[in-house]
């Protein structure tokens, strides 16, 4: 007899997932977790196609860059202004589930190419350019801070980001802000910063305002990957076992309504999650039926 948790785990694992429809079907083998996982690390590297009220940095309005760049920056400006997707500015791996942006990860910052035109060697993408905007995106508030553009070769770990941050706007780093700390034994350098990631250590950071930093991002773990989607996932993966232990429990009761109301058997259903957004939103698959 089927019981609910198998058939909330067959619904994320069959070829209708999100990550089918990302163009990345999962694999048979691949539980729960790991599926969740590299979906999260697909979607959450990526900003939303929504109307961005784009701010910019006295730094970055009043550098002095290259015509070409100033042309793409005006582009990318447009189209976050007027709600077009900023995909093709992304790195091209951000087409990978698994790709691990270390930056995004620790500091909550993307990156983005400037090119105007397509790029001729990846469909989907623009051409790539040697210096790349900094940017923060926040969807809760639809705010996109420019921060600066830097040559692809030294941004990533660039502190002076830090100091234009809380220079520009404080709000977006004080609540990373530890208090009661008056100073570190450690100053991490550019250099110190990129081994740091790559070796999955964190660090707190010293601004020149006087700030003492936890990774904005919420940081990196020993393999790499990002606490931030790592805790995500835990907590999705936990609302999906509250509701299969509802289901459980509520079982007769949901049998009874559907044998009354389609003359469907327990057996015959399948239950998916529409939406864990109060109030939560679960679709019984054959009939349609939307149970909140």
């Amino acid at each position: 007899m089927k019981t609910v948790r198998t058939i909330v785990i067959r619904i994320f694992t069959k070829p209708g997932c999100s990550l089918s429809s990302l163009g990345h079907p999962p694999k048979y083998e691949e539980d729960l977790d790991t599926i969740l996982t590299r979906y999260l690390n697909f979607s959450l590297r990526i900003p939303p196609t929504i109307v961005w009220n784009v701010k910019q940095s006295k730094e970055l309005a009043n550098k002095i860059i290259p015509q070409e760049i100033t042309l793409g920056l005006q582009e990318f400006i447009k189209k976050a202004e007027s709600g077009q997707t900023l995909k093709p500015h992304l790195s091209k791996k951000s087409d990978k589930p698994d790709y691990k942006d270390l930056m995004f990860y620790d500091w909550g910052i993307f990156h983005f190419h400037l090119g105007i035109n397509p790029d001729q060697k990846s469909q989907g993408f623009v051409e790539r350019t040697g210096d790349l905007l900094f940017a923060i995106a926040d969807s809760h508030t639809a705010r996109m801070y420019l921060i600066d553009i830097h040559p692809h070769t030294v941004g990533f770990t660039n502190q002076d980001l830090l100091r234009i941050l809380e220079e520009n706007w404080p709000e977006l780093i004080e609540p990373y802000a530890l208090k009661g700390v008056n100073g570190l034994t450690y100053h991490a350098s550019d250099s110190d910063i990129r081994s740091l990631r790559k070796n999955g250590i964190n660090t707190i950071l010293q601004t020149p305002g006087g700030r003492f930093l936890i990774p904005m991002g919420g940081g990196i773990t020993g393999a790499g990957t990002s606490l931030n989607i790592r805790r995500e996932a835990n907590r999705r993966i936990t609302d999906v076992r509250q509701l299969e232990d509802f289901f459980i429990q509520q079982r007769d009761t949901i049998a009874v309504y559907f044998q009354d109301k389609y003359a469907k058997n327990w057996d015959c259903l399948k239950f998916k999650v529409k939406s864990f957004e109060a109030p939560v939103k679960i679709e019984e698959i054959t009939t349609g039926e939307i149970i909140e």
